[in-house]
């Protein structure tokens, strides 16, 4: 077995400064904001989406996740794979996943598209390290914040 098969991937919540912690939230909110959109709905029942709790992406995370857990359309195969990739984290509550089972998980939501895209392991895993504008990271790394 390879390392690489051993590393798995997270949505990354710790050691984030202010600014990544409201960038995270702004990302979760905005997936939020568009689900309701979608399902004609004008307010969410739980208070996580108000901008009080723009520090607390794990709010905002959980109510994605029940969202996307009670949508079919929550990973449609047209989705552009770094946005699927960050719902596939969401909709597992940030389960860590390593490469094959995310091409597995995705092979199986979009067994019957009519949208084939490479989601093989070795594209997924180059993409995985190109993704920081969605916070996936490899589980478990220490995280070091380069300070200017």
């Amino acid at each position: 077995m390879k390392t690489q098969d051993k590393i798995k991937y997270s949505i990354r919540f710790n050691n984030l400064t202010d600014d990544q912690r409201k960038s995270l939230s702004l990302l979760l909110h905005t997936r939020i904001e568009d689900m309701k959109n979608q399902n004609n709905k004008k307010e969410t029942e739980n208070n996580a989406t108000s901008i009080s709790n723009i520090n607390e992406p794990e709010k905002h995370m959980e109510e994605l996740g029940t969202i996307y857990k009670n949508s079919e359309s929550f990973l449609e195969p047209k989705t552009p794979v770094k946005e699927a990739l960050f719902r596939l984290f969401v909709y597992n509550n940030n389960k860590p996943l390593t490469v094959k089972q995310i091409s597995k998980q995705l092979s199986e939501l979009w067994e019957m598209s009519q949208f084939p895209r490479d989601i093989g392991e070795e594209k997924l895993s180059n993409l995985l390290k190109n993704v920081s504008d969605y916070y996936i990271q490899p589980y478990g790394r220490k995280f070091y914040i380069k300070k200017y």
